[in-house]
């Protein structure tokens, strides 16, 4: 029974600060949209607030269109594994974000330990929160309002309605008019 305990605790102290930080945001964008934007080096720099110096950035997109890894290098080692993964919904996607670091030394443990988590996991908050304001914006600026139709009597309407939709069938006609004179001139 001792052992059990002791096999339990080794494995638990082993698995110390390796779990991978998974964070989630709904964000108002399609999946294609946001998998291209994700595939872009620069943009996953600009989804950092502070660069730190040495960071370098690999992206790796999945051809499904789901999945988009990156691998950030600080130097030539591999430092963290960023992965996200994109679940459409309707009109809506929702982003994981996944990181792992890749050293796996009783020093990074440590670090995650004494508050290397928290402070990552503000970090990858701070990131799908400027991807959401990024969608929100692009989503703001591609939508232009309609103005509001004038209020019109029935009758009026009607007759409106039907002028407009006489211009429409003689300005049809007119092209295909052209188009036939045009393809019999050849």
């Amino acid at each position: 029974m001792i052992e059990l305990v002791f096999l339990a605790l080794l494995n638990r102290l082993m698995d110390w600060g390796l779990t991978p930080l998974i964070a989630t945001r709904t964000v108002a964008a399609d999946a294609g949209t946001l998998h291209h934007f994700l595939s872009e080096p620069a943009n996953q720099l600009r989804l950092l607030r502070r660069v730190p110096r040495g960071l370098h950035v690999h992206v790796q997109p999945r051809a499904k269109g789901r999945v988009v890894s990156v691998e950030i290098l600080r130097g030539r080692r591999t430092a963290l594994w960023a992965t996200w993964i994109l679940s459409a919904g309707r009109g809506t996607t929702e982003v994981d974000l996944a990181l792992q670091f890749e050293t796996r030394g009783l020093a990074t443990r440590l670090v995650l330990v004494l508050g290397g988590r928290r402070w990552l996991t503000r970090r990858a908050d701070d990131a799908l929160a400027r991807l959401g304001r990024a969608c929100a914006r692009a989503a703001e600026d591609n939508i232009v309002p309609a103005p509001a139709p004038a209020v019109v009597s029935a009758p009026a309407a009607v007759s409106a309605l039907a002028a407009d939709c006489s211009r429409r069938t003689r300005k049809a006609r007119s092209e295909v008019d052209a188009s036939r004179a045009a393809s019999r001139t050849r």
